[in-house]
């Protein structure tokens, strides 16, 4: 076998291995998932294993989490004047 086929050979099987390795370690990430319903959850399944490493990326930026949603801890008091002490009509 020539030098330039061994490594093309090695890159191949590098890429491989990289993409088998992301793609299962995505989706079992996915699997646990909430926020995508069972049928969603499959078809995005599929997809990952179809579209290579850009379906899975695609998916790591939409279902991140943002402020405001519930997973994001809120760190204003939804009532600061709850805990003043004081009455409102004070005279």
């Amino acid at each position: 076998m020539e030098p330039i086929n061994i490594v093309r050979a090695v890159i191949l099987t590098t890429l491989l291995v990289a993409y088998a390795v992301f793609t299962i370690r995505y989706n079992r990430v996915l699997r646990k998932n909430e926020i995508f319903s069972k049928g969603l959850r499959i078809f995005h399944q599929i997809m990952i294993w179809l579209v290579p490493f850009v379906w899975a990326l695609l998916l790591k930026g939409l279902s991140k989490s943002a402020p405001g949603s519930h997973e994001v801890d809120n760190k204003v008091d939804p009532q600061p004047f709850s805990k003043t002490g004081g009455t409102m009509w004070s005279g």
